[in-house]
């Protein structure tokens, strides 16, 4: 019996065991990598990213029947690779280096058994992989900067346009003389990466033409924008008008509801591409 073309249930045996090998090589990275998610709430979307991988792979689980096992030599030189940018990482304290290299180690698994014909057929799956990567300090810092000052503008103006009367200094605002950190409290950094990976995730979900997918991609920064403010909008409210207890608890939902109304806006542009009969999909739907 066999599992696809020419691959027998030994290779596949084989194959966990090289990806078994490979934890355990870089067992030290992986421990960390687990450390970076439990200690930081920012990371929590890294649980994630493997449940996502596997939906991108069982969606295309029809390509697998063209991945052909051809052992390659490219694998054990992708894995000495991965050492080496390991070495560097703790030589030089990069810790994204580190960490790198262990899902690159964990790539040079399936390049062994079955050469780069594998990337190719599931590229989106392998992207997803660096997802795992959590995010350094100065790009935090980088992203939470801007993000922090938009919040609190945003906020202020809307709050005002809305007939609220509010004042802003710095990154707080004096709703019903109540002080909200609005810059700290609804910054978005917390959910700018998972909503990054729902993008993606929806992006490499369904079969859209190429250019379509170029279209959601460059409006993923708008709509992640868009649904901050809806959410900070409404939280700076529960701060201003609730006890303190139900705006933190409105606050941590209101997180999470971001999600799902960027996937409504997502379908909401390729529905609107298709009413301007614009080619979307691979294939057409068949309307009477």
């Amino acid at each position: 019996m066999t599992l696809v073309s020419q691959w027998s249930y030994r290779d596949g045996w084989t194959l966990l065991a090289l990806a078994a090998m490979s934890v355990m090589a870089f067992r030290a990275a992986w421990s960390e990598l687990l450390t970076e998610i439990v200690r930081r709430e920012d990371n929590g979307y890294i649980l994630v990213v493997p449940f996502v991988a596997a939906y991108l792979m069982w969606l295309r689980r029809s390509r697998l029947r063209y991945v052909r096992r051809r052992p390659s030599l490219s694998g054990p030189m992708l894995f000495v690779f991965a050492a080496l940018l390991s070495w560097y990482g703790f030589e030089s304290d990069t810790r994204i280096a580190i960490h790198a290299a262990a899902i690159l180690s964990l790539t040079a698994c399936f390049v062994t058994m079955a050469g780069f014909a594998v990337i190719v057929r599931m590229l989106p799956v392998f992207l997803c992989f660096l997802f795992l990567l959590p995010v350094p300090g100065e790009l935090r810092r980088a992203i939470a900067g801007p993000l922090q000052e938009f919040a609190v503008i945003v906020t202020h103006d809307v709050l005002g346009i809305a007939g609220v009367p509010c004042e802003r200094s710095g990154i707080s605002i004096l709703i019903n003389e109540k002080e909200i950190l609005v810059g700290e409290a609804c910054d978005g950094m917390r959910m700018v990466f998972a909503l990054a990976l729902t993008f993606f995730a929806f992006v490499f979900s369904i079969p859209l033409r190429t250019h379509a997918r170029v279209v959601l991609l460059l409006a993923s920064p708008m709509i992640a924008l868009f649904c901050n403010m809806v959410r900070l909008i409404a939280t700076g409210l529960a701060y201003a008008y609730s006890s303190t207890q139900f705006a933190e608890e409105f606050h941590d939902v209101a997180g999470w509801l971001m999600l799902p109304l960027a996937i409504v806006l997502l379908q909401a542009i390729v529905k609107f591409m298709r009413w301007l009969d614009l080619p979307v999909y691979t294939w057409r739907f068949l309307q009477a």
